[in-house]
């Protein structure tokens, strides 16, 4: 009995041991699996772009920080060359994010693999010239992808810059490839096919022609394909006036190729320079036939060498623009001149201009150029003269300067008799060219004058502006204005108040003459008195006095000779 109790405490004992075991043992079940689907969750699936990208290593599915190397066929190239499995930090409040790839680019760094990685074409790095330098440094190029090349100091690249193409097609047992092809830009910008291999060539070095020539541009050495311009003074000619710095194929029994001058032939196509060039005096003008009018020139001209003279080009055009008031009408006379000599004359042209006469064999050999001005003609008539009826001066507008310099104004001055027109006397005044106004002197009143005014150039006087007028009072030093109306105005009312004041005297003069022969007969009446009681009286009549002898009182005068008194009788 006590054996078997102790063998049931054992087990009361033993047993929940056991239940807890097993507990804790389906517990680390489920927890190994859920650990498991985390795992699975944090990897990175292969991704589906161009099935021609292989994946190094080739796998379904890669761990986080993973990182894979894609590769293409021969001929291509992957768009990224390395991608790497990484999982984003989380952010608070969002949910843990998903595993994701990162895509190295063709500079290096690391991007998000948002965009298609394809696989594109390429070019191998050419095998050219080993001293040549590329830029960027590459095995591999994408297409058109554009290279800049380089070369030891003092040497240049046949083409400074290249590209991929790979548009050319063969034919390979019976499909289409696409082979390599590598383009290059020439000095005029133009892509062309590189058919042979890209050197490291000298420059080529200014030539050592007539010292006469100029280049443009005038440079010590020029690069190659470099075209230059070639000129010769003005009347000289140059057989080639565009050269070009070119590559010359290698000669034989020699590996290197050299830089020489090529010209531009007739028929526009380039070959090596093989002589010197020198600048020709094939053109002259015939000395003393250079003709210059007021409306044309004109000149005689000779050329010692046909062959240069081919094609020669007389033009005759305004030497620049006109400007108000001198508005110059636009003339373009072109000529083409045949044989060794001839005249060439421009159209009818416009006095004191500046015309340019140019004579020139294409594309740009100058034989002849000179700036010519017309000679001048006589200016026109000024215009607005009048006369200042307040200070008595005259005044015009100025004349400018379109068919020859203003050198000053000529005043003519006609005097004639108002009333019949006869000729007085004439005077002349030259003013400078800035003078458009002039006070003549006092005139005599009663005088008609006429006045001219012309202006002068080199050619002479010009064509005259007119004016008359009556010659203008003086009082006090200020001028009150021409006869015709001011004047007579004022004499008019002048004569009118002498009239006035002579008829006022008349009549005061002739009242006195009456009153004088009055006081005279009272007089004499009264010395009769005495006599008054006789039957028969008479009375004395006298003459009257004089006006002088009324003035005086009869004094200081000889008496004059008494009159026999008439006797009247007053009755029978």
């Amino acid at each position: 009995m006590a054996l078997r109790g102790l063998v049931l405490a054992f087990l009361l004992v033993l047993l929940p041991q056991l239940g807890k075991q097993r507990e804790s043992s389906g517990a680390g079940a489920v927890s190994g699996k859920t650990e498991e689907g985390k795992r699975e969750e944090e990897k990175c699936t292969k991704p589906l772009w161009d099935p021609r990208i292989r994946f190094v290593p080739d796998q379904e599915s890669y761990n986080l920080n993973r990182t894979v190397t894609l590769a293409c066929p021969d001929g291509y190239r992957p768009s990224a060359t390395e991608i790497t499995c990484v999982k984003p930090s989380p952010r608070q409040g969002l949910p843990a994010p998903q595993s994701i790839w990162l895509m190295k680019n063709s500079t290096g760094s690391r991007q998000l693999a948002a965009e298609y990685v394809r696989c594109v074409e390429t070019c191998q790095r050419p095998h050219w010239d080993p001293r040549l330098r590329l830029a960027p440094d590459q095995e591999k190029y994408r297409k058109n992808e554009e290279v800049t090349l380089s070369c030891p100091e003092g040497l240049q690249p046949s083409y400074p810059h290249v590209r991929c193409s790979r548009e050319e097609q063969t034919i390979n047992r019976g499909k289409p490839v696409n082979r390599e092809l590598w383009l290059g830009r020439d000095s005029s910008d133009t892509w062309t096919h590189i058919r042979a291999s890209v050197e490291c060539v000298g420059k080529c070095q200014k030539p050592q022609w007539d010292p006469r020539i100029r280049f443009v541009p005038d440079k010590a050495s020029y690069n190659l394909n470099e075209t230059v311009i070639l000129t010769c003074p003005v009347g000289y000619w140059l057989s080639h006036t565009e050269v070009s710095c070119m590559k010359q194929n290698p000669r034989q029994g020699s590996t290197a190729s050299q830089s020489i001058w090529h010209e531009k032939n007739g028929r526009g196509r380039w070959q090596p320079v093989e002589r010197n060039m020198i600048c020709v005096d094939v053109f002259q003008v015939v000395a003393g036939t250079l003709e210059v009018s007021s409306t044309s020139i004109k000149l005689n001209w000779t050329c010692s060498l046909p062959d240069a003279c081919q094609n020669m080009q007389a033009v005759c055009q305004l030497a620049g623009p006109s400007s108000p008031p001198c508005k110059a009408e636009k003339v373009m006379e072109q000529e083409i001149l045949h044989g060794q000599k001839g005249t060439f004359a421009c159209p009818p042209l416009q006095p004191f201009t500046v015309y340019s006469v140019t004579i020139s064999v294409p594309p740009s050999t100058i034989l002849f150029t000179q700036h010519l001005r017309t000679k001048a003609m006589v200016p026109q008539k000024p215009e607005q003269l009048q006369l200042d009826a307040r200070t008595g001066t005259l005044r015009w507008k100025a004349l400018p300067s379109c068919r020859g310099e203003i050198i000053g104004y000529q005043l003519n001055f006609t005097a004639r008799r108002a009333h019949d027109g006869t000729f007085l006397n004439f005077q002349q005044v030259t003013v400078n060219h800035s003078v458009t106004q002039y006070t003549p002197p006092p005139q005599s009143p009663g005088s008609k004058y006429t006045v001219t005014v012309q202006g002068l150039t080199a050619a002479g006087a010009g064509d005259a502006s007119s004016l008359e007028f009556q010659a203008y009072i003086s009082v006090s030093g200020q001028f009150l204005g021409s006869w015709p109306w001011t004047a007579v105005t004022v004499v008019v009312v002048l004569s009118v108040m002498v009239i006035l004041s002579a008829v006022i005297v008349w009549f005061v003069l002739s009242r006195r003459r009456k009153a004088v022969p009055i006081k005279a007969e009272e007089d004499h009446y009264i010395e009769l008195q005495p006599y008054e009681n006789s039957d028969i009286y008479c009375m004395i009549k006298g003459t009257s006095l004089s006006e002088e002898e009324a003035g005086t009182g009869g004094q200081d005068r000889e008496p004059a000779s008494p009159h026999l008194p008439i006797l009247e009788s007053s009755g029978d």
